[in-house]
């Protein structure tokens, strides 16, 4: 049985497959942000739509979050498609995603091949952009580093993805309703490489003095955890009497996509500079976190405010919590650990794994713990766990944290 997957709590239907239907533009840099566009260090895609006439099918990777580099025909129905990285080193974080459509309907037999990486990521495929289906038949090879899979095409485009599809426009989309539907401040605080704006968002009901901060999307095909990020941020939001008490005593601001060039070119891991932005904590050489470390201290400097909780949304294979070494003299000491126990005694048996690190590592939750004072961690969702499932934890663990926080 196919698994059938919906998110009613993104955008209209109507939005989404506009998106899906448009293809990407090369993003131009912002002469506003004076940003050089020789800061491109990694290898661009070609984007455009790959017919076989004689066979009657296309494929394309003309559109945001779309991958893969080369496409090679190996008889009527078979296809191999070659999936490398923007540049290298990287982590095995393989994305692709891509379209095709034929003039009738008729089966056709991808294999997707890896040069030196592993296959990851089940293929999801969609019809509208809206319900995604896992695609369970896939054969991978002795060394995982070709997956191959059969299609059912017909003249209805059908989208194929390492996980869902949700680009940088559909992004601003929800940051736009989110902002309009709890009265948020929207401002852009940095513009990456590409000149797409880094926006931040921020309740106002609070005298600001008490800060909790969310941060999404430093690694663009990391779905699982912006999924997670959406339903923590609206439940801090929402109407319940607890959500609304929360809001009046904290300030909560939101960063939900940190690497839009990253997302919208489809990339594995890094921004258009070819860097892990969750390495870049420490010397902050990239505008998109100097855009985020500035406006943070800028607004904690200006409010006279203390940081409480920060939060940075990721996903890796399996759920994971990676916090801070334990310290008394954070803005809420045992904080974090009040909060993992509420996860732990939510989830029973099956308890996301808890790894501490040291406090003066190179990624976000050190220098939020180090230099914000923060009670700090990074929440890495799992790739394949039920998209459900993420909904119901991610709502209970904003519910512990307001809990906590109003004590």
């Amino acid at each position: 049985m196919k698994l059938k997957i919906t998110y009613p709590f993104y955008i209209s239907a109507a939005f989404l497959l506009a998106l899906q239907s448009c293809s990407v533009k090369r993003a131009t840099i912002n002469q506003n942000a004076a940003i050089d566009s020789s800061l491109v260090k990694i290898k661009l895609q070609e984007k455009k739509v790959f017919n076989f006439e004689n066979e009657g099918i296309s494929f394309s990777n003309d559109f945001p979050s779309a991958r893969f580099n080369q496409l090679n025909k190996v008889n009527d129905s078979t296809f191999n498609m070659t999936i490398e990285p923007e540049n290298k080193p990287i982590n095995q974080s393989p994305w692709f995603a891509f379209k095709v459509w034929s003039r009738g309907q008729k089966n056709v037999y991808v294999n997707l091949l890896y040069p030196e990486n592993k296959h990851r990521y089940q293929p999801k495929i969609s019809s509208d952009g809206l319900q995604w289906e896992t695609l369970k038949e896939v054969k991978l090879n002795k060394d995982k580093n070709q997956a191959s899979f059969k299609l059912a095409i017909s003249k209805d485009t059908l989208l194929v993805a390492a996980q869902e599809i949700i680009a940088s426009n559909q992004s601003y989309q929800w940051m736009d309703q989110l902002a309009k539907k709890y009265a948020l401040d929207k401002k852009v605080i940095g513009y990456s490489i590409g000149g797409k704006p880094i926006v931040a968002l921020n309740s106002k009901k609070s005298d600001g003095k008490k800060i909790v901060v969310v941060l999404s999307r430093q690694h663009p095909p990391e779905i699982s955890g912006y999924f997670a990020m959406v339903q923590f941020v609206e439940t801090l939001l929402g109407n319940t009497q607890l959500a609304k008490d929360f809001i009046k005593k904290y300030e909560l601001v939101v960063i939900p996509m940190i690497n839009p060039d990253g997302v919208d070119e489809g990339n594995w891991r890094h921004s258009f500079a070819g860097v892990d932005l969750n390495r870049d904590w420490i010397d902050f050489k990239q505008p998109e976190t100097k855009a985020v470390k500035d406006y943070l201290l800028a607004k904690v400097k200006k409010q006279n405010a203390k940081v409480y909780f920060a939060l940075d949304f990721h996903s890796t294979y399996n759920d994971v919590l990676y916090t801070n070494e334990d310290r008394p003299d954070t803005n809420r000491p045992g904080l974090t650990n009040a909060w993992v126990k509420g996860l732990h005694d939510f989830e029973g048996q099956n308890k996301t794994t808890v790894k501490p690190s040291g406090n003066g590592g190179n990624v976000s939750k050190a220098w939020l713990g180090k230099v914000l004072n923060a009670e700090a961690l990074t929440y890495e969702v799992g790739d394949n766990t039920p998209r459900e499932y993420i909904k119901q934890k991610a709502t209970k663990v904003a519910e512990v944290l307001m809990t906590e926080l109003l004590k």
